[in-house]
């Protein structure tokens, strides 16, 4: 179990705190929730908490309406960070050819598995390891052609939404 893993759980109660357990500064957050509660600074010990003790989501609330502004802050400078990381990783690569060569050549693999899916017979004995090479031969095809194009759209999407109406 991890923070993104009680990050509902915790929302149930705290609805601001529970999506940013989820978010990538959870660990962070999630130590202090633990502090909040007396327990062990583990998923496990929390959500043990919140499930065997119905006080533990008075706690949450109240620790959450005493810093609703903090955990914000916590969350958007993580997100700020993940983002410029992104835009930096782009900008270094704008030079290189090797980003487009992985892109082609992964295009290649998996159109050259989704013939060989369609023309030739897998063993039976095969089959779940075929379906899970193929699903992972896409996922990384998904994920190159998203670093070109997909991210850049979402990371302006959040920008306008974080920095709201001008």
């Amino acid at each position: 179990m991890d923070w993104k893993g009680i990050s509902q759980l915790v929302g149930k109660a705290a609805p601001v705190l529970g999506t940013a357990l989820g978010g990538p500064g959870g660990a962070m957050l999630g130590s202090m929730v633990a502090t909040v509660l007396g327990v062990e600074e583990t998923p496990a010990a929390v959500a043990q908490a919140v499930k065997n003790n119905p006080e533990a989501l008075i706690k949450l609330k109240q620790f959450e309406l005493k810093n609703e502004q903090q955990i914000r802050e916590v969350a958007f400078k993580t997100l700020q960070t993940e983002l410029s990381d992104k835009a930096n990783a782009r900008a270094s690569h704008k030079d290189s050819k090797m980003p487009a060569i992985i892109v082609w050549l992964l295009t290649a693999i998996v159109a050259g598995l989704l013939f060989a899916l369609f023309k030739f017979e897998i063993p039976e004995s095969n089959q779940d390891v075929a379906f899970y090479l193929f699903g992972q031969a896409v996922t990384l095809w998904a994920a190159s052609i998203t670093y070109w194009v997909g991210t850049t759209r979402s990371s302006a999407d959040k920008n306008r939404l974080m920095t709201g109406p001008r």
